[in-house]
Order: structure tokens, then C-alpha cells, then sequence
């Protein structure tokens, strides 16, 4: 029984993520709507936020592109 459980999610799991990431994200969208209509300056506040954190992704993001470029240079001149 276990191991025909196993097996069935293994061959469904992105069936079940997508539709476990589709009803999160439904359910954020509605909290935000009623939030930003309640909660006007909260909205402001969690807005802000998202920006900082893509613009800490995208900066990680740089600087990982960075560093890989600067140790595939390394390797480069090793040989």
C-alpha cells in the first residue's frame, strides 16, 4: 500500500505542485485585496518589502554571475 502510495506520487508530483502553488497563490492574491482594501497603508508597507527582496535577488544574483565569471577566469589561466 505504502509503496504503491509512493509510487503514485513520484509520477504525479508536478500534477500536485502545481495545483498546491495554484490555490497559494489564489489565496494571496484574495488576502491581498482585502488587505489593500481595509489596509491601505499596510499594502504600502508590504510592497515595499517585495521590491527590497527582488532587488536583494536580483543583486544576488549579479554577484553570483560575477564570481562565477572571475573563477572561470581563474581556471583559464591555471592551464
Amino acid at each position: 500500500m505504502l509503496r504503491s502510495f509512493a509510487t503514485l506520487f513520484k509520477k504525479s508530483w508536478p500534477f500536485l505542485l502545481s495545483a498546491g502553488l495554484t490555490v497559494l497563490v489564489v489565496v494571496a492574491y484574495n488576502l491581498g485585496e482585502v488587505v489593500e482594501k481595509h489596509h491601505r497603508k499596510l499594502m504600502e508597507n508590504v510592497h515595499y518589502g517585495i521590491a527590497a527582496f527582488i532587488l536583494f535577488v536580483s543583486f544576488y544574483f549579479i554577484v553570483l554571475l560575477i564570481r562565477t565569471v572571475w573563477t572561470t577566469a581563474d581556471d583559464d589561466n591555471d592551464q
